[in-house]
């Protein structure tokens, strides 16, 4: 199989499009005297995250609760976990949080106590997604399974014809997909997309195996020793936390490259992309509800994800006014800018491609 990976390379760039985006973005932090990691506000809204997180999972502890409550606290973590690892985590592997790289790995624990390896996600999403965005074959971040076809030019199967119908069912165990068997088969397999996978460190096979332990222990086991409710209260409501977390999770990632206007580039048979890489990130990516300030913050900045994908290096409390120069730029460089205003006709097209790609509707061509 690592016979049919090459080398990706990007053409150079054509005009001056990135230049000069990059001049204004640059111009920005400068003029107006911020850094481009994160600040006071990005550090309140941390403690903030944290602390409704810890003081909702301590509800079950300090009042006398049913066990309809703990399901609702679950699930209410569920969702909020999903916030708190694209504000904190995600920030933290791009060590956009701090200008200190040491402290960025530190908040990058935050992926482990929700039981996610961070060194898996650091390799699959920075080493891997980011540098082969929508590539078929090499990007990670993009399920590449015979269950569902994503991308246009991948094999169609019978069944993909109903993928949009059973895909929601499959998006709704995400989550304990990823924690109890995508991050350990990551260790086993020399390549992860594009990324190449070792040597994988002894060291995180430990720490993987010990904090997936201890988020079993403090989500389930100490909360059944501490309250006398039966174990299969909690049993349940860990399955609905995953269940939340999953459906959460995936409302904000498909939204982002994986709609049916998004763009596949191949390579050639030398490896090398059609476009730029600055034009490949704006064409593989799409944002959605840019305008929306309680989506901007609860998402990590997500919903902001062309200009994340550009400047990946800083952190999103600043993207709102980074998107606004982008789009200013990409129209004077003609330069194809997707967003949707809101997120329901972002969801509404991702399940468009899936229902296209199960009939082999033809991919429209780039703009």
């Amino acid at each position: 199989m690592t016979d049919q990976f090459r080398n990706i390379t990007f053409p150079a760039e054509d005009d001056g499009f990135f230049a000069e985006l990059r001049e204004e973005v640059n111009a920005y932090f400068k003029n107006n005297g911020k850094s481009i990691y994160g600040n006071t506000s990005m550090y309140l809204k941390i403690a903030g995250l944290l602390i409704v997180y810890m003081f909702v999972f301590s509800i079950p502890f300090i009042f006398p609760v049913k066990p309809i409550h703990i399901f609702l606290c679950y699930s209410f973590l569920g969702v909020w976990g999903v916030f708190l690892g694209v504000n904190v985590g995600h920030d933290a592997a791009h060590n956009s949080l701090f200008k200190n790289k040491k402290y960025n790995q530190w908040f990058m624990y935050i992926f482990d106590l929700l039981g996610l390896s961070s060194f898996n996600w650091k390799n699959r999403h920075v080493s891997g997604h980011h540098v082969f965005s929508n590539i078929m074959e090499y990007d990670p971040d993009i399920q590449q399974s015979a269950v569902v076809k994503i991308f246009p030019q991948d094999k169609t199967r019978s069944f993909h014809r109903f993928q949009w119908i059973y895909m929601p069912f499959i998006y709704a165990i995400f989550i304990p997909r990823w924690v109890f068997y995508r991050d350990f088969k990551d260790i086993f397999y020399t390549r992860i997309g594009g990324f190449y996978n070792r040597p994988y460190p002894v060291f995180e096979v430990l720490k993987m195996f010990a904090f997936k332990v201890f988020y079993i222990f403090y989500m389930v086991i100490i909360p059944c020793w501490f309250t006398k409710q039966a174990i299969v209260v909690f049993i349940t409501a860990f399955f609905l936390l995953m269940v939340c977390s999953s459906l959460t999770i995936v409302v904000i990632l498909l939204t982002t490259h994986m709609l049916e206007d998004s763009n596949f580039p191949d390579p050639d048979e030398n490896g090398v992309m059609p476009y730029s890489w600055s034009k490949h990130q704006v064409l593989t990516t799409s944002d959605y509800a840019t305008e929306s300030g309680i989506i901007t913050h609860l998402f990590g900045g997500f919903n902001h994800h062309v200009i994340h994908h550009l400047f990946q290096h800083i952190c999103h409390i600043h993207y709102p006014e980074l998107t606004k120069i982008l789009k200013k730029v990409a129209k004077k460089y003609d330069v194809k800018y997707q967003s949707r205003k809101y997120i329901l006709p972002a969801m509404y097209s991702h399940f468009k491609l899936l229902y296209n790609n199960g009939l082999n509707i033809k991919h429209r061509p780039l703009a």
